[in-house]
């Protein structure tokens, strides 16, 4: 008995769900200069094109919830969740997370990497639609 939860203890030190959100950014790194609408489209277009699977959409909300399938640093894959703010007539805050469902003890980075990916890419493609 003893042996385990020694072993259970051990698993749950080395395995553990790792985040990072560009809400620990300045909000003004998470302006992209386009329309809402804009944005919203953008997004929806990109997340397939990054191994992602749209799980839930709330146009409404400006919500966005998909799941990246698995690699080496995530094997069990990331769940991202997207939230698109109108600010202003030409401008959207976007507040992108990702967090892995297992990771590593250690953390590589991976969550941070992949939501500031994201969030450039989408920034690239709206903005350079209205221009």
């Amino acid at each position: 008995m003893k042996k385990l939860l020694s072993i259970s203890i051990l698993l749950m030190i080395i395995v553990s769900c790792s985040s990072y959100s560009t809400t620990r950014r300045a909000e003004s790194e998470n302006i992209i200069n386009a329309p809402i609408d804009v944005v919203w489209e953008r997004t929806l277009e990109i997340l397939p094109t990054e191994r992602m699977t749209i799980k839930n959409t709330d146009k409404e909300n400006y919500s966005i919830e998909a799941k990246k399938h698995a690699t080496f640093l995530s094997p069990a894959g990331d769940i991202v969740k997207l939230k698109l703010i109108q600010k202003g007539e030409r401008q959207t805050i976007i507040h992108c997370s990702a967090e892995t469902v297992w990771h590593y003890w250690v953390d590589f980075g991976h969550e941070c990497r992949m939501t500031i990916n994201i969030f450039n890419k989408i920034k690239d493609a709206s903005e350079s639609s209205i221009f």
